[in-house]
């Protein structure tokens, strides 16, 4: 049976961003565009690896109309949905992006409540699916009603099968998922500082040291258009993409780590499966939509990213 990437969004939303050739507070407009998709952080990465060619199976919460549109668009991209239904209506975050003024501006509803018996469900679901997963990608943040230690008891449950675990996350729900272990880590400048209580991180390397240091296997710091820095058990890189014109980088952290894992699914080396979610990364900033790079600029790209 082939193993699939199995990726959780414990807070997944209804992504609908407003498009406008100008955008002016407390005015009357017309949307110019409009699109809307299924959300979250995981619902990004499930999408960039079914382009990939990889099986995906998405789970998490999902509640009301909202969370019936989020499995349907899934199942339209190929993506088998397995989602823990909840009372409630699942979150609208909303987009609202001027082309004229390039300005992005979100606005993103908490989510509903997840009852203690939905999440006890739920662990049942997700260790039912960890028996065909080879890796888990638990990314974005929590619901009302789930506590900080969520992600952790994910990630070790997910680690006594065997199956590697890939950590996108931020804040209380970062620091205390440490210390069960996951494999990979990957923040962001932000999350970092976050993570250190700092206002900003000059040395990228030494903090995801520490990092380590608290209970993660390797970290992967994204840094935008500069690349990542990767520490871990197989050694230390740092990977560049070319330069490029920026149309939207909004979901480009999380194609980075749908391009890293579907490397793993396809048996690279660590080196060559960042050098792959940098292209996915880069290539989707060349889109303007989210998590939404081409196969044909993701092929281009790949050949021009450096890892030293």
């Amino acid at each position: 049976m082939t193993k699939y990437a199995l990726t959780v969004a414990v807070n997944a939303a209804v992504d609908t961003s407003y498009i406008f050739d100008g955008f002016a507070v407390g005015e009357i407009h017309t949307v110019a565009e409009l699109q809307r998709v299924a959300g979250g952080k995981a619902n990004n990465v499930a999408r960039v690896l079914k382009l990939l060619g990889a099986p995906v199976v998405a789970t998490g919460f999902a509640g009301g109309g909202a969370g019936a549109f989020i499995r349907q668009d899934l199942e339209r991209h190929g993506i088998a949905a397995e989602y823990e239904e909840i009372p409630g209506e699942s979150r609208t975050c909303l987009a609202m992006v001027d082309r004229a003024g390039g300005t992005l501006t979100e606005v993103r509803e908490k989510g509903p409540t997840v009852p203690p018996e939905a999440a006890e469900a739920f662990l049942g679901r997700f260790e039912r699916l960890l028996d065909g997963a080879r890796v888990v990608v638990i990314s974005g943040s929590l619901p009302p009603g789930i506590g900080p230690e969520f992600y952790g008891m994910l990630v070790e449950r997910a680690r006594a099968r065997g199956v590697f675990t890939v950590l996108d996350t931020s804040g209380a729900a970062l620091k205390a998922a440490l210390g069960a272990g996951p494999d990979l880590v990957k923040p962001n400048r932000d999350e970092l500082s976050g993570f250190l209580g700092t206002s900003d991180v000059t040395d990228p390397l030494a903090a995801a040291r520490s990092m380590m240091a608290a209970g993660a296997r390797a970290v992967a710091v994204s840094l935008g258009k500069e690349g990542l820095v990767y520490i871990g058990p197989e050694g230390t890189w740092r990977v560049k993409p070319p330069a490029v014109d920026a149309v939207n980088t909004v979901g480009s952290g999380d194609s980075l780590v749908a391009g890293f894992t579907a490397g793993l699914l396809r048996g690279l080396a660590v080196p060559e499966a960042l050098r792959l979610g940098v292209a996915c990364g880069t290539a989707n900033a060349l889109t303007k939509g989210v998590a939404s790079p081409r196969a044909e600029d993701i092929e281009r790209i790949l050949g021009q990213v450096v890892v030293e």
